[in-house]
């Protein structure tokens, strides 16, 4: 059986950093991508990447033969609510994996073998509570749980029947979510945050790490670190994220990087260099070998990046279009 096998399903333009994103995959040969897109472009996929090609229509087709009332899923912004289906949804693509998992493009993936070990992984039922990935043991039994009742309800009827999203398929929203009902039905999970997950709101990077409910009472469940320098690099595999703290260079790695939907640029070379560095708008080539104490300070960390206030009138429109929506609603 090979190891494990991420469903992502998307469709239109593929995100101008897909090439880095794929970059990141074939460095780990052991785990496998299954990409359901109707972006037909040429990308010289790694072996260990597989497209399945159809368009959004087929596959509304066939998340509706999977479940017996009819199902909402009118946009692709709502599949977020179906990515604990897939292992269910997509059963004959994935039989020949021992987990099964999902995992958002806005994200570059670091040395997973180092993280995703067999023994962590023999373990858990279930790894981690987060949207942009997670894991799943695949068997028949653990890919229907989230069918399960939680609280005296189905919720996943309820939610599949609607068009809004309810962020499903991690803890966020409310307590109606596919983790819980893997922990009310007695199920192992794996809770550990090992991302290096970026906080949306800010322009500058600072970490948002998922830390429970029990141990933080921060909203939902997440810490947010103060912003402090740090130098954030992709390096034959691994992401690393490098401070500086009283005159002692501390080297963190990750498993991977999260980028919450920003929009990149690229440098020359960045696609064929064994390293590069990620700042909040640009992966460009780093300038030394190796970071050190010594020149950590000569390293760029910082460029002209408009991420909030791109992010400020995005919301702005959001709510005109949702005010217009309303009023015209009323007439």
């Amino acid at each position: 059986m090979r190891k494990c096998c991420f469903i992502i399903p998307y469709f239109g333009t593929m995100p101008n950093y897909f090439k880095l994103f794929l970059k990141s995959c074939a460095t780990n040969p052991s785990f496998y991508w299954l990409i359901v897109t109707d972006d037909r472009t040429d990308y010289h996929y790694p072996n260990n990447v597989k497209t399945y090609y159809m368009s959004f229509e087929q596959l509304q087709a066939l998340v509706q033969s999977k479940f017996d009332f009819p199902i909402s899923l009118k946009f692709p912004y709502k599949l977020c609510d179906y990515k604990p289906a897939y292992g269910f949804i997509f059963e004959e693509e994935i039989k020949e994996y021992s987990y099964w998992g999902h995992c958002d493009l806005d994200t570059i993936m670091g040395d997973l073998s180092k993280f995703l070990t067999d023994e962590l992984l023999s373990k858990y039922d279930k790894l981690f509570c987060l949207g942009h990935m997670t894991i799943y043991r695949n068997t028949p039994e653990n890919n229907r749980i989230f069918m399960s009742s939680f609280k005296g309800k189905k919720v996943y009827q309820d939610i599949y029947s609607q068009n809004q999203n309810f962020w499903f398929d991690e803890e966020y929203h409310d307590e109606y979510n596919v983790n819980r009902i893997f922990l009310d039905c007695n199920k192992r999970v794996y809770t550990k945050d090992l991302s290096l997950n970026f906080y949306i709101k800010s322009t500058a990077f600072r970490r948002v790490k998922y830390v429970g409910f029990s141990d933080n009472c921060n909203e939902h469940g997440y810490q947010c670190e103060p912003l402090k320098p740090y130098l954030c690099i992709w390096k034959n595999g691994k992401i690393l994220r490098y401070l500086l703290e009283e005159g002692r260079l501390k080297c963190e790695e990750y498993m991977y990087v999260h980028l919450q939907g920003r929009k990149f640029n690229s440098g020359s070379n960045v696609l064929t260099s064994s390293t590069f560095k990620i700042l909040p708008n640009k992966f460009l080539p780093l300038e030394v070998t190796d970071v050190t104490a010594n020149n950590f300070s000569q390293v760029k960390k910082r460029i002209i990046c408009l991420h909030f206030w791109q992010r400020q009138w995005k919301n702005k429109k959001l709510h005109i279009n949702r005010w217009i929506n309303k009023y015209y609603r009323h007439e």
